[in-house]
């Protein structure tokens, strides 16, 4: 079929609309792909003085988390410097010593909110400001940070929507930076684990009641050493989810202990393993919440094991979640009833 030079000059438009189009929508959907992404650093000052840092203030709404350096290793300031987790602390300084800002955003402050770059201060904020201060006391980065955005720079390569904390000009930047104010994700979160198959005995003495005794039979089952006269043993009662709630108990929070827990408002837990180790825990019930303290002591083979455990614990109470003191800490009331 001939073409006529009008129906030529249609042609080579639609064509050359095609190839403008084709070319804009590659442009914009691989405008972030790895080797391309370029920009200055988020925190120059940071980025040269990281090595100084000596201080991470972290802020979320009306809760505050402060880590403290010592030497080479990093404690919670605001919990009497209990160690923290030294490795989690250097990987937020360098996501943030490495950070770059890409992508220019809104300036317009009512809307920092939907990036979640409000205020970090204000009552339920979701932002979070980052403040890392040197040894003289100088402010050497400070940051506010807000959502994350998954692969914003290509596969596996995520960024964070963050601004400056005296502008509003906001920014994607590369990496996800979301640092928590939560002290158990900073710690070593495991207050004691064991494997419970391997538990001989466990005692539970709460004050004005006597003691619960679970021992392992010689059929290897666990069972209540002694049920009282009248009472029989309630429908449910399981004493195998006594031993597994032992078998790991994790921390939400840490404070200092002055003294052994005493008083009407402690009990006392005591698991014996087969290998010798004793662990004797302290629960004290404040208000609302459950505080576990802890000591341990063994022979032979489980010496070490037993002088480790009260090495990391001694002068510590652990809050531990009111599931896991319900689960541990049952009473005779929840294990008899009257026959």
């Amino acid at each position: 079929m001939k073409i006529t030079p009008p129906q030529f000059a249609v042609l080579a438009a639609a064509t050359l609309a095609t190839v403008v189009a084709a070319g804009a929508s590659y442009s914009y959907f691989n405008r972030w792909t790895p080797g391309k992404v370029e920009g200055a650093l988020l925190l120059p000052v940071l980025a040269r003085d990281v090595g100084n840092a000596a201080l991470v203030e972290v802020i979320q709404a009306e809760r505050k988390l402060v880590l403290e350096r010592a030497g080479e290793q990093w404690r919670l300031k605001d919990r009497d410097g209990y160690p923290a987790n030294a490795e989690r602390v250097r990987a937020l300084l360098l996501n943030m010593q490495r950070a770059e800002v890409i992508e220019r955003k809104t300036a317009a402050a009512d809307k920092h909110k939907l990036l979640e770059l409000e205020d970090p201060a204000a009552k339920d904020a979701k932002s979070r400001s980052v403040r890392v201060i040197d040894k003289q006391g100088r402010a050497i980065g400070e940051i506010v940070l807000g959502k994350a955005r998954a692969d914003a720079f290509g596969a596996g390569k995520g960024g964070t929507y963050v601004r400056r904390p005296t502008e509003a000009q906001t920014w994607l930047a590369t990496g996800e930076l979301k640092p928590s104010v939560e002290p158990r994700d900073w710690v070593q979160t495991a207050v004691f684990e064991h494997d419970n198959a391997k538990f001989k005995r466990i005692t539970l003495e709460h004050p004005g009641e006597a003691p619960i005794v679970i021992e392992r039979g010689e059929d290897q089952k666990l069972k209540l050493a002694a049920v009282p006269d009248g009472e029989k043993v309630k429908e449910g009662a399981n004493v195998d989810q006594i031993a597994q709630g032992f078998g790991s108990i994790d921390l939400e929070d840490v404070r200092k202990l002055d003294g052994t827990p005493a008083g009407d408002k402690v009990s006392v837990l005591k698991v014996e393993t087969e290998a010798g180790l004793v662990a004797t825990f302290r629960l004290r019930r404040d208000g609302e919440t459950s505080w576990l303290s802890l000591v341990a002591t063994g022979e032979g083979d489980a010496k070490k094991p037993a002088d480790d455990l009260t090495t990391r614990a001694k002068g510590w109470e652990f809050k531990i979640p009111q599931w896991k003191a319900d689960q541990i800490g049952k009473r005779r009331a929840d294990l008899f009833e009257t026959s």
